[in-house]
């Protein structure tokens, strides 16, 4: 993952924690603004996805679709000001790897949409900072970028 596309940063998972850049484990795209900016330290980080290369869908499929109108419809509202940031994982411009939500305290994770296509992994990390809630209902992604990110 060499070329990103603008808007696009790295962070790499192996299955218990997180790391930046092109570091050991599976390596995915997010949304840059996640890890731009002062770190939330010791944030709760619940990584729904696999380190198993295997783990993929397609964007468009539709239960993916549906994990980020559900994110976009409750769960972002439900988390509140414990919310620092939600990312989707990218392997490429088409390929959806997972996503991670990440909070300042601890929450009711069994509800977290996105563990509906890929197990979560609770994880505490000093990687990602606060960024704002996407506005919705924008469902799409730009420029091949981890949704919510990216620019027409």
């Amino acid at each position: 993952m060499s070329d990103l596309p603008r808007g696009a940063a790295l962070l790499a998972f192996d299955g218990h924690a997180l790391r930046s850049g092109d570091a050991p484990g599976r390596c995915f795209m997010v949304d840059a603004r996640c890890v731009q900016g002062e770190p939330v330290r010791d944030a709760y980080a619940h990584v729904c996805a696999l380190p198993d290369a295997g783990a993929t869908l397609a964007f468009d499929q539709p239960e993916v679709q549906q994990v980020r109108r559900d994110a976009l419809a409750w769960w972002i509202p439900l988390l509140g000001e414990a919310l620092v940031c939600v990312t989707t994982l990218a392997l490429d411009e088409a390929r959806y790897g997972g996503a991670i939500t990440v909070t300042r305290r601890p929450v009711s994770w069994s509800a977290d949409p996105f563990a509906r296509i890929f197990a979560g992994t609770l994880t505490r990390t000093s990687l990602l900072c606060d960024v704002p809630p996407p506005a919705g209902p924008v469902i799409e992604r730009y420029d091949g970028v981890a949704w919510p990110g990216g620019t027409f």
